[in-house]
């Protein structure tokens, strides 16, 4: 076997990306690193080299606070919103590939809420949801996650059911099958990597979301784990310890979820970014 040799132009990519990884990983050592050192050696030497590391900051965040409750809440809210806002943007996907008279003005209309601001939605979005009754809940928060997210959620899986030949559909609709028949036969099987890519990037998004997880929790009933972290950065009391410790741990499953599932998100990415 002839061993692929390594041209200068490779060699200095290769270099680049080491160097990238390198600066990308810093970060994350020394939060790792800062998570297992006492909270006043943080205060007087934050970057010095640490003398003694233990786990005591990690113990102290699960036994002071109900970490697991807090947990349980975010997988919670990303399952519910991730299943709401996945289903409703794969059925308006496949409601766009059907040829009427509007459907590129609602494309560009699900477009354009993506340039819309966060923000803009804090004031309506806690106006409905006390209205209905559901502040301080997991599902009220899920159902705000699954709104700000559909737009996103719609863009990546119309992108790949565009890859998918138009044939198909013809081809059904000449055997007879109606429109559901065909979205569950033959859109929805086919479309599964983009849809599984567009779950993804949703469970991501609502896991590490603060703002309305913020907005919309008053008590540990609905407390996600990412405003658990804010809590021990308060105006009277900063626990940077504890509060390392507790983003090391709300990390962990967004990082095993993305390497496991690689493949998986940049074959969902790639296939809708190219017409079939």
């Amino acid at each position: 076997m002839h061993k692929k040799k390594i041209t200068p132009t490779g060699a200095l990519l290769y270099v680049f990306l080491t160097v990238v990884l390198v600066f990308m990983m810093i970060p994350f050592v020394w939060l790792l690193i800062s998570s297992l050192r006492p909270n006043a050696d943080l205060f007087n030497e934050p970057f010095a080299v640490p003398k003694t590391l233990s786990f005591e900051n990690f113990r102290a965040v699960m036994e002071s606070h109900p970490m697991l409750l807090y947990f349980a809440n975010s997988v919670a809210i990303a399952a519910i919103a991730t299943v709401i806002a996945v289903g409703a943007a794969t059925l308006a996907a496949y409601a766009m590939q059907q040829r009427f008279l509007t459907r590129k003005s609602l494309t560009v209309l699900f477009s354009m809420c993506l340039f819309i601001p966060t923000n803009a939605f804090m004031v309506p979005y806690y106006v409905m949801i006390n209205k209905i009754g559901l502040y301080d809940n997991v599902l009220g928060i899920a159902l705000v996650y699954a709104g700000v997210n559909l737009p996103m959620s719609f863009m990546v899986i119309k992108g790949y059911m565009d890859t998918i030949p138009g044939e198909l559909l013809e081809s059904a609709k000449i055997d007879g099958a109606t429109a559901g028949q065909s979205f569950w036969k033959i859109i929805l099987p086919v479309s599964k990597p983009g849809i599984v890519t567009a779950c993804i990037f949703l469970v991501i998004n609502s896991w590490n979301e603060l703002l309305f997880a913020n907005l919309l929790n008053q008590s540990d009933s609905s407390r996600t784990i990412q405003v658990a972290i804010r809590s021990f950065l308060t105006t009277f009391e900063a626990n940077y310890a504890y509060a390392f410790a507790a983003m090391v741990i709300s990390i962990l499953p967004t990082i095993i979820i993305y390497a496991l599932l690689t493949d998986r998100i940049i074959g969902g990415m790639t296939a809708g970014a190219v017409k079939g």
